[in-house]
C-alpha cells in the first residue's frame, strides 16, 4: 500500500499545474516537486470524499491546491482526520444501486410529505400571520384586476342589490373581526353564475349567482359559504401553497409589502384553479351550520349546488373538464351528498 501519492499542484497565483508527490509525515502532509517544497498540517488540508470515480481535489491554507485521482492515499488522510467514517459510507451508498434506490425513494416520500403536510401548515401560518394592511392590499388590487379584465358592473335593481347588502350585513354583524367586510355585485359572462370570496373580507357575487337563486336562503347558504372561506382565509393559503419562494418570505417576516404581486395572480386562482377538497369542506360546513342556526331547511344549500353544477355543464353535454377530472376539487355530486348529510 503506497504511502505517497502523484497530483498535479497549482499555487494558487496561476493556472499553470505541476507534477508533484504528496506524502503523509506523522501529521504533516508533505509536498514535494520540481519548484515546490512545502509543509501543512494535516488537519488544516480539505480534502474532497469520494464522489463515484471523480477527481479529487486537496485545498491548502495558503490557496493552494492539488487534483488526483481517486486513491487510497486520500481515504487514508481523511481516516486520520476522523472524516473518514462518513465520506465513506456516503461513497458505498453511491456505489451500490440498491442503496441509491433506497435514498431515492427516501428522498420522494419526504418531498411528498413536504409538499402534502409541509407546505399547507406553512400557507396557514403566513396567512393568519400577514398585517391586515397586507390582505387589504391584495383584496383591493384583486377586484380591480378583475374589474379589467372579466367583469362588468352589475345590472342587477338597486333595490335588490339593497337586499341582499342587508343580508349580508346581517351575517356578518356582532363580530369585530368581520368589521368593514362587503358584499361587491358584478356581471360577468365569462364567469357566469359564481360567487368567490377576496382577502380582506370582500365577496363578490355575480348577476349570473342572483339570478339561479330560487330564494333569499339559497343565496344565505352562497354567502354563509363564501364567510367561512374568508374566516379560514382559504383564497391566501391556496395562494402561498402555490407561491412557494413567497410562502417562504411570509413565513419568516409576517410581510407581504415586497411581494404585492401576488395579487396579479389571485384572479387566476380564484377563477381557474379550485379549493382542495379541505377548503370546501370546511366552507361548506360554515354554510350548513349558519342555516341550522338560523332554522332554514339546509336543503335550501344542497339545492343550489346541484343547480350550479347543472347551470356550469349546461353547454358541455355534462362533461367535467379536464382540470376538474384531474383536480383537487370534489366534484358537486359528493358535495351535495355532504351537505344532505348533516341535515
Amino acid at each position: 500500500m503506497s504511502d505517497s501519492l502523484t497530483a498535479v499542484w497549482y499555487d494558487g497565483r496561476t493556472s499553470r499545474g505541476g507534477e508533484v508527490t504528496l506524502r503523509l509525515d506523522v501529521e504533516t502532509l508533505e509536498v514535494r516537486g520540481p519548484g515546490v517544497e512545502r509543509r501543512y498540517p494535516l488537519a488544516e488540508v480539505r480534502i474532497d470524499p469520494r464522489l463515484g470515480r471523480v477527481r479529487r481535489n486537496l485545498r491548502f491554507p495558503d490557496g493552494a491546491s492539488a487534483e488526483a485521482g481517486d486513491d487510497p492515499f486520500l481515504d487514508r488522510l481523511l481516516a486520520r482526520q476522523g472524516r473518514e467514517l462518513v465520506s465513506g459510507r456516503v461513497h458505498r451508498w453511491e456505489m451500490s444501486p440498491g442503496r441509491s434506490l433506497a435514498a431515492l425513494v427516501a428522498t420522494l416520500c419526504i418531498v411528498f410529505c413536504l409538499v402534502r403536510y409541509g407546505v399547507p401548515l406553512l400557507a396557514e401560518k403566513a396567512a393568519f400571520a400577514l398585517p391586515a394592511a397586507s390582505e387589504e392590499l391584495i383584496g383591493r388590487h384583486t377586484l380591480q384586476l378583475l374589474d379589467r379584465v372579466g367583469m362588468q358592473p352589475s345590472a342587477l335593481p338597486q333595490g335588490r342589490r339593497q337586499e341582499l347588502t342587508r343580508l349580508f350585513r346581517s351575517m356578518t354583524a356582532g363580530r369585530p373581526e368581520r368589521q368593514g367586510w362587503r358584499l361587491e355585485f358584478r356581471a360577468s359572462k365569462s364567469i357566469g353564475a359564481n360567487a368567490f370570496a377576496l382577502p380582506s373580507g370582500i365577496v363578490v357575487m355575480t348577476d349570473g349567482m342572483v339570478q339561479l337563486a330560487q330564494n333569499d336562503d339559497e343565496i344565505a347558504g352562497v354567502l354563509a359559504h363564501e364567510i367561512g372561506h374568508l374566516v379560514r382565509r382559504h383564497a391566501l393559503r391556496h395562494l402561498l401553497q402555490n407561491s412557494a419562494t413567497v410562502l417562504l418570505v411570509a413565513s419568516l417576516t409576517g410581510d407581504i409589502a415586497s411581494v404585492s404581486s401576488l395579487a396579479a395572480t389571485m384572479p387566476a386562482v380564484l377563477i381557474g384553479a379550485k379549493y382542495s377538497r379541505d377548503f370546501e369542506r370546511e366552507a361548506d360546513t360554515a354554510a350548513v351550520d349558519y342555516l341550522k342556526h338560523k332554522g332554514i331547511p339546509v336543503r335550501r344549500y344542497a339545492e343550489i349546488l346541484a343547480r350550479l353544477d347543472a347551470d356550469h355543464y349546461r353547454d358541455r353535454n355534462a362533461a367535467p373538464r379536464l382540470g376538474e377530472l384531474l383536480g383537487n376539487h370534489p366534484v358537486m355530486l359528493e358535495r351535495v351528498k355532504s351537505v344532505l348529510a348533516r341535515q
